[in-house]
């Protein structure tokens, strides 16, 4: 339980927060104490980032792009308080740092939609419906849609009063978030049955889309579009092989068959966005090319080419990125202390997926030595003091060990995901990129690339 803490805390601390915009959404807030654990905000359930409070304990954080959104706070792991909030809002919140149920405070947000939201308790379908008739099963889902509509309905006219949007938006937010279920039908019933009512689903899966823009914040439209296209894309050629092939392929159904130009923009921006951020650009040509060409919003073009040429950035050959750290006395090191050699930069942070790595990586110090590579480990933890203990182990003995300072942008920079936990990087001795994402030295895959790389 402790390392799954630890790592989900990480993920709040290492995605930066965006800067200051006038087509935003703000939230400011005040404690009286820090929270011990953290307080994160989210708009969806993969990026949470963790509020920054300064030393009068005062935090800002900022949503751009978002003309809509559910937001989520987060005191540590034990408590949740939605908001809703739309471009231009600036909320204020404040609480004594323990408990938001407590003592929280909001100003600025629409009070009706926030206690909607609280009192608001989605039932789930019951799975059993999954082996009715395809018709009865699509009949059982509307109706679990409309009585989780029940409290939207008596409050509507109350809550059109602070925001017409919001109405549609929750409509389709609660239609959305039963709709995957149409997807997972055959999954329960095999190919057989449904080869018996083809044309019946693949039809009834595209009456179930709707082209809104509005909708393009919902997390559970993206999700249901995104399935939806991949599987009428491959209703005739079989399941993809790649998650490559499977985007490539939800684009191309996308642009032939959505008649929406602000959709069909924003699922592409959206798509290609999330694969060349978590993936990078070695080998996506076509991706490339098609979203370049179609992506005619300026906005939305740019935003792709920020993320692409972050990765160029990184690309080998490039100057290395510097870091900034100190070994356990305090002293101060960077890349330019390790000239005339290569350097292995080990990211890691005091888990157990990551302290496993140092026994695979005692067992390179041969081949580190015969390679002239030395191997520096760039500690992400959070604390100074936890970093210290750690090293004290005897186990972890290999290479040196260091505390990284300026965390956040480096690993920003060279697109560290705090999903992979850990991440290695090699520069030349000329203080210029070889790689930026190493295989991990547990895979042996690392020795085999320096063995043959270098």
């Amino acid at each position: 339980m402790k390392c799954y803490l630890t790592i989900l805390l990480f993920a709040l601390v290492s995605c930066a927060t965006p800067p200051s915009s006038k087509d935003s959404i703000k939230i400011s807030i005040d404690v009286q104490e820090l929270p011990p654990i953290g307080l994160a905000i989210s708009t969806t359930d993969y990026n949470l980032q963790l509020v920054h409070f300064d030393s009068n304990k005062h935090g800002e954080h900022v949503i751009p792009n978002m003309d809509a959104a559910y937001i989520t706070l987060h005191n540590g792991f034990s408590e949740r308080k939605q908001i809703y909030a739309e471009l231009g809002d600036n909320i204020h919140l404040t609480f004594d740092g323990k408990s938001m149920k407590e003592s929280l405070k909001i100003t600025g947000d629409r009070p009706g939609i926030t206690e909607y939201l609280s009192n608001q308790k989605i039932t789930p379908y019951d799975r059993n419906i999954y082996s009715l008739q395809f018709p009865e099963f699509e009949s059982a889902l509307k109706e679990k849609i409309a009585e989780n509509c029940l409290l939207l309905d008596s409050c509507e006219n109350t809550l059109k009063n602070e925001s017409e949007k919001f109405i549609k938006l929750e409509r389709a937010r609660i239609k959305y978030l039963f709709a995957p279920a149409l997807l997972n039908y055959p999954k329960v019933h095999g190919e057989e049955d449904l080869e018996k009512i083809r044309d019946d689903y693949y039809t009834t899966i595209k009456n179930w889309i709707e082209e809104d823009k509005d909708y393009l914040n919902l997390n559970e439209y993206q999700e249901f579009i995104s399935r939806a296209c991949a599987t009428l894309a491959f209703q005739k050629k079989g399941i993809p092989t790649t998650y490559y092939e499977n985007i490539l392929e939800q684009m191309y159904y996308l642009d032939q068959n959505f008649k929406q130009e602000d959709v069909k923009q924003g699922f592409i921006s959206l798509w290609a966005n999330e694969y060349v951020q978590n993936n990078g650009i070695k080998q996506i040509y076509e991706l490339n090319k098609f979203t370049r060409e179609k992506l005619t919003d300026k906005k939305l073009l740019t935003r792709y080419e920020q993320i692409y040429d972050s990765w160029v950035r990184i690309a080998p050959g490039n100057k290395a990125i510097d870091f900034h750290a100190q070994d356990s006395t305090g002293k101060e090191f960077s890349l330019k202390d390790f000239k005339h050699q290569y350097v292995c930069l080990y990211l890691w942070q005091n888990v157990y997926p990551c302290i496993v790595e140092f026994s695979h990586l005692k067992k390179l110090d041969s081949l580190f030595k015969e390679k002239n590579i030395q191997l520096i480990n760039l500690s992400i933890e959070p604390k100074l003091d936890e970093w210290k203990k750690t090293i004290r182990n005897q186990d972890i003995q290999t290479g040196k060990h260091f505390f990284l300072k300026n965390e956040k942008e480096f690993l920003k920079k060279y697109h560290y995901s705090s999903g992979t936990i850990h991440q290695f990087i090699l520069i030349a001795p000329d203080g210029k990129i070889v790689e930026s994402h190493l295989p991990n030295a547990s895979s042996g895959k690392l020795e085999k690339y320096l063995t043959e790389q270098l």
